[in-house]
């Protein structure tokens, strides 16, 4: 099985930034919690009417961080007691059939334990799967991530490491984290009538076979926290992708290909505690 990070089989090239992907219509709002919405609906030939919530980079931790011109949300959080809140608003509300988390639960291994009870306390009925951040397998993290995978299971949550699952009509694949970790896809995609890739870096979507990536209708990505600060008409100052700005933000499409990309500024931050112009987001599909 190859290394997609030394063959430099990459798919990387084929990518273009698009105002929405490829078949799908988008709408925005913000929550009352102050979570910004991104609301994708499917234009496909056999819809199951169904729809998943897709959220990214809590980055758990004891500090403050503060999120600057976004009047609609909270100028700064403390641990776990907003977000819990604000996601699980968000889920009755949008009573969402599936849940997809796109990894970095927390940032300080101590928070993990207010972290599952948050996870616990948010259920969809065909299901809640997420995929490893780089944050979850640090080597120098004190709690391995067997442990970290058994946390997740107590909170009625599977993790997905390069291996697949069946959602009622969504068949979703997870890929393993692409700094950390050693994302493969094996085999053949599910049959499933809607098809996504879940992965925490989008690096590892970029760089797998066009003839893989074309099996499945959309991958959902985080880790560049779309950057944390944001300047107009430059976009982000820093992401975290070895490609920079390539993959900083937003809704990619491949060409000659159906398949799209989803890059999600997530809800944390790491490097500085500060957002600007770069609210949390959450990301709802109807397919």
């Amino acid at each position: 099985m190859p290394d997609y990070r030394k063959t430099g089989s990459a798919s990387t090239r084929l990518f273009r930034r698009t105002a929405s992907p490829r078949r799908f219509r988008l709408s925005r709002r913000f929550l009352p919690g102050g979570l910004l919405l991104n609301e994708y609906t499917a234009a496909l030939p056999n819809s199951s009417g169904e729809s998943l919530l897709f959220f990214t980079d809590t980055h758990i931790q004891f500090h403050t961080i503060r999120n600057l011109f976004a009047p609609h949300t909270p100028h700064s959080w403390f641990g776990t007691e907003w977000l819990a809140k604000a996601l699980s608003e968000a889920v009755e509300l949008l009573k969402p059939d599936t849940l997809l988390f796109g990894g970095d639960l927390v940032t300080n291994s101590v928070c993990y334990p207010a972290a599952a009870e948050m996870l616990a306390g948010l259920k969809a009925p065909n299901g809640c799967f997420a995929v490893p951040g780089n944050w979850d397998k640090r080597r120098r993290t004190w709690i391995p991530f067997r442990e970290i995978e058994k946390l997740y299971h107590r909170a009625g949550w599977e993790i997905l490491v390069n291996e697949a699952a069946r959602c009622g009509g969504l068949g979703v694949y997870g890929l393993d984290d692409y700094k950390i970790g050693i994302p493969h896809f094996y085999g053949k995609a599910s049959d499933a009538p809607f098809r996504l890739l879940l992965s925490h870096n989008p690096d590892s979507v970029a760089e797998l076979l066009p003839e893989e990536l074309a099996q499945f209708h959309l991958a959902l990505c985080g880790h560049t926290h779309g950057g944390q600060l944001r300047l107009p008409f430059f976009g982000a100052l820093r992401t975290s992708s070895q490609y920079w700005k390539r993959f900083e933000y937003g809704c990619y499409e491949m060409k000659n290909s159906d398949f799209s990309m989803i890059v999600s500024s997530g809800i944390g931050a790491t490097w500085i505690p500060l957002r600007i112009n770069c609210p949390p987001e959450i990301i709802l599909i109807r397919y």
